[in-house]
């Protein structure tokens, strides 16, 4: 199995302000619906990359929680956030949501939250399965992750280019699984249902994020492209990409007086509320 992880930590850092922004929107309006405890809460964050959102989560959660523990499949991604966010009740630790979860992570979360991670698995129902297992009973769980995604469009057109095959041959193994699917938010209900999850609410957010460059789209595509291209190779990657992307319609370029362009990015995020 071909997995996503994290190749550069240090740019995701940096360029990530998509993943941000939509995780303090979604915070603003998902988080009244935790049941905190306020009496030493203890919380896992999947797919915490840099650690970056960790800390912004950090922010909804009572003073007096007692553990957030925050896990990820790259172990360079797990380095760099021990190295900057970790703190007395904040740790980080290497984790495959879709493998097989240590016996000391069963049942010993009372919430379960993940920021655009999800997608990135393949066997959707192990993941879900493994989230409602590390939930003990009574617990709860918010999480987001794509749904449609302009960039898994460009990618799916540059991978049958003679060109681009070779780098893109895995492509679907990268592509969230719900990116052309009707009605998603159908489809996850009904597997969490299956999986036994209660109180199940799957939303399907339309979203806008205003890249204010063409090089902020370069520099956040390159943080978490999963095929390590050398710079060189990357550079006439990302012509082509956005010359697709503008092919396609995929993104509006909005030009203001001075010659500078922002482009806007539209996609669905789902949103997902449940319990134990």
């Amino acid at each position: 199995m071909i997995t996503f992880t994290m190749n550069h930590p240090d740019m995701y850092n940096i360029s990530n302000s998509m993943q941000k922004k939509a995780a303090v929107q979604c915070l603003d309006e998902f988080a009244k619906t935790i049941n905190w405890n306020n009496n030493g809460d203890i919380s896992v964050d999947l797919g915490c990359g840099d650690g970056s959102v960790t800390n912004i989560l950090k922010k909804y959660m009572p003073r007096n929680y007692k553990k957030l523990v925050a896990c990820d499949i790259s172990e360079k991604a797990i380095k760099y956030a021990n190295e900057h966010h970790s703190d007395e009740n904040t740790s980080f630790r290497v984790l495959d949501i879709e493998g097989e979860l240590p016996d000391d992570m069963r049942e010993e979360f009372n919430h379960v939250f993940s920021f655009y991670a999800l997608h990135w698995i393949h066997d959707q129902q192990k993941a879900f399965r493994n989230i409602y297992n590390l939930l003990s009973e009574g617990g709860d769980c918010l999480l987001t992750f794509l749904g449609y995604m302009p960039c898994y469009s460009v990618y799916s057109v540059l991978s049958r280019c003679n060109k681009w095959e070779s780098w893109l041959k895995d492509i679907d193994l990268f592509i969230s699984p719900y990116h052309t699917m009707q009605d998603p938010d159908k489809k996850v209900k009904e597997m969490m249902e299956e999986i036994g999850f209660k109180n199940i609410s799957v939303t399907c957010k339309e979203m806008l994020y205003v890249f204010d460059s063409v090089e902020a789209i370069k520099n956040t595509v390159k943080a978490i492209e999963p095929f390590d291209m050398p710079k060189d190779v990357y550079e006439d990657f990302m012509q082509d990409y956005y010359a697709v992307a503008q092919e396609l319609g995929l993104m509006e370029i909005n030009n203001n007086n001075i010659g500078e362009s922002s482009i806007n990015c539209n996609y669905c995020l789902l949103v997902v509320c449940a319990s134990k």
